[in-house]
């Protein structure tokens, strides 16, 4: 009995640390350096401006349809990526991965904008709820603390050694 209750708890920290790890890269890598910029681009433009203006003025529902279309689309094109790079064409599960990214970043905006709205629907506002609540609690274990730390040695290593390598050809090339 004593050994299932280790492999259970070794199995608990393998899925746990997978989580974390799978959290910090969609965190990090995706949100941060392609989603988020595409965002803040989107959301200051004049045609968005309007929209946003006819979105706050349309029935809850449209809206909610609007929110919930968009956004299986683009995850339907993030589902869809793999697949194409799969069959052999990488280019294009890229820009396919790209189409996901604009159309996510797109209905993130939707949700921020027409957030009263939309968690107005007491299942989305649970949702929502339970979303937040899970990202905080993997922010909040120390497995998460401590990839994030050694994920920024790494990084700092690694730029640390970029720069040494383009100084270097730098010095050895261009004098």
């Amino acid at each position: 009995m004593e050994i299932i209750k280790k492999l259970l708890k070794e199995l608990l920290r393998v899925i746990q640390i997978s989580l974390i790890l799978l959290y910090i890269s969609l965190e990090e890598l995706v949100w941060e350096r392609f989603a988020e910029p595409i965002y803040k681009y989107i959301k200051h433009l004049k045609p968005f401006e309007k929209l946003e203006y006819f979105l706050s003025k349309t029935n809850k529902y449209v809206v909610l349809s609007i929110f919930i279309i968009t956004l299986v689309i683009g995850e339907g094109f993030g589902l869809l990526s793999p697949i194409v790079a799969i069959k052999g064409y990488p280019l294009l599960a890229i820009l396919v991965y790209g189409l996901k990214l604009i159309v996510v970043a797109f209905a993130f905006w939707i949700f921020n904008t027409q957030k009263e709205l939309l968690l107005s629907f007491k299942w989305l506002n649970y949702l929502y709820l339970k979303v937040i609540y899970f990202a905080e609690w993997i922010k909040s274990t120390q497995i998460y603390k401590d990839v994030v730390s050694k994920a920024k040695k790494i990084k700092i290593f690694l730029k640390s050694k970029y720069i040494e390598i383009k100084n270097y050809v730098a010095n050895r090339f261009w004098r």
